[in-house]
């Protein structure tokens, strides 16, 4: 999935999560409450969500580069540090290859107090996204949960259908995602993630 495609998904999260600001009647610059932030910013160091994710591949010889043409990973995250301004999550990507795993560096995600409200806004009017509600089990528990679905065009003709589903309850406010990348009518990649585990620190 390219940068662009992923950056309109996360805007569309913080959609969501906000519970969907209005369409049209933002004010230029008017900051509102990152919904991301929220979701960690009450919880202690040491908090964690793990997720996998599978894509299945589209192309006809992906199995020559993935086992059984789908690639699966496993994506930790841990909550490092709180304050007032922002919070950072550590996310950790160990990749399923052929042989065994292949475990990347720790990267770090800074999530700011405020994000701008005119980008949720543009979110919305660009990919026609539609908010609804959701019930979903994580680790034997349902969760009732918010969702949001639409689908996002990007330069070069790529599309990518997409839904969100998000909860309070759970550190980082993910739950699940899907989404359906095609070119020129034809599917290239469908890819879940799916919450596994949690655990807020004491």
């Amino acid at each position: 999935m390219s940068v662009y495609l992923r950056s309109l998904v996360t805007v569309g999260f913080f959609v969501c999560l906000a519970g969907a600001p209005g369409r049209g009647d933002d004010k230029s610059g008017e900051m509102v409450e990152n919904p991301f932030y929220k979701n960690w910013h009450g919880l202690k160091p040491g908090t964690t969500a793990v997720c996998l994710e599978t894509t299945k591949l589209g192309h006809a010889d992906s199995k020559q580069w993935t086992p059984d043409g789908t690639e699966e990973k496993r994506i930790a995250h841990k909550l490092v540090e709180v304050n007032d301004k922002y919070v950072v999550v550590e996310m950790v990507i160990t990749e399923r290859t052929f042989v065994g795993h292949i475990q990347a560096a720790p990267t770090r995600h800074i999530y700011p107090a405020k994000v701008r409200k005119q980008d949720l806004d543009r979110f919305l009017q660009e990919t026609d996204a539609k908010a609804g509600e959701d019930v979903v089990k994580v680790e034997g528990k349902e969760l009732k949960t918010r969702t949001l679905a639409g689908t996002i065009k990007a330069p070069g003709g790529e599309e990518t259908e997409y839904k969100v589903w998000l909860s309070d309850e759970v550190p980082g406010g993910v739950v699940k995602k899907v989404r359906t990348t095609r070119q020129k009518g034809e599917v290239i990649a469908e890819t879940t993630i799916t919450l596994e585990s949690c655990k807020k620190a004491d």
